[in-house]
């Protein structure tokens, strides 16, 4: 059973998308993104509106495809979704460089073999929480897509959590300076303990703790 967890995500999608939003750094406000979705009038810039829109679409394949197993097939259709209309190559493994701001470290070239993998062995982590912040750090920091890496990292995490009717992975506006900075560490030193503690504090909203 994960109705509850379901539930949780379908009442918190705009509040989702939004903070989705601000990671990426567009700034969109929370009443910008209920108006977006609600189709209401608003000045915003079109790149906002893709965004949101691909990202309600992601949000609605995610919990319409529950069932599927966590693997690259998955991880391709969530970039194809919210890469649509906003940048090339939606859904394809990247063949070029990248490079992430605010750091001078580069994500090594994605080979299918190894992503096949590494998801093959996160998908084997018994505790759930763990697995799902894995799959985070690990979709976030290879770069297997030429954008949208994080929006992919958030979905398969929530995916994860959902399914499990855990709750739903959220980055709180106001962590997101300490998040980035911590994001950026990871990246260069390729260790996830201190990003994955920070994560298990601030990022899963259970179920367990929104009824207490």
């Amino acid at each position: 059973m994960r109705d509850s967890a379901i539930e949780m995500a379908k009442r918190l999608l705009v509040d989702s998308i939004w903070k989705s939003a601000n990671l990426e750094g567009l700034g969109t406000t929370f009443p910008k993104t209920e108006a977006i979705l609600a189709n209401v009038t608003t000045t915003t810039k079109t790149e906002e509106v893709l965004f949101i829109i691909n990202m309600k679409r992601a949000w609605q394949f995610l919990l319409d495809h529950l069932d599927c197993d966590n693997n690259l097939m998955l991880l391709r259709e969530y970039n194809k979704i919210v890469g649509e209309l906003l940048f090339h190559y939606a859904g394809e493994i990247r063949t070029i460089p990248v490079q992430i701001g605010g750091t001078s470290w580069e994500p090594e070239m994605p080979h299918t073999g190894v992503i096949i993998d590494t998801l093959e062995s996160i998908e084997q982590i018994e505790d759930v929480e763990l697995k799902a912040l894995k799959f985070f750090c690990y979709v976030a920091r290879a770069q297997m897509f030429i954008d949208g890496n994080k929006r992919v990292a958030q979905l398969i995490a929530n995916k994860v959590l959902i399914q499990n009717n855990i709750g739903i992975f959220q980055i709180p506006i106001e962590k997101l300076e300490e998040f980035r900075a911590m994001l950026i560490e990871f990246c260069e030193t390729g260790n996830d303990e201190g990003i994955i503690g920070f994560m298990q504090t601030w990022c899963i909203k259970r179920i367990c703790a929104s009824e207490g």
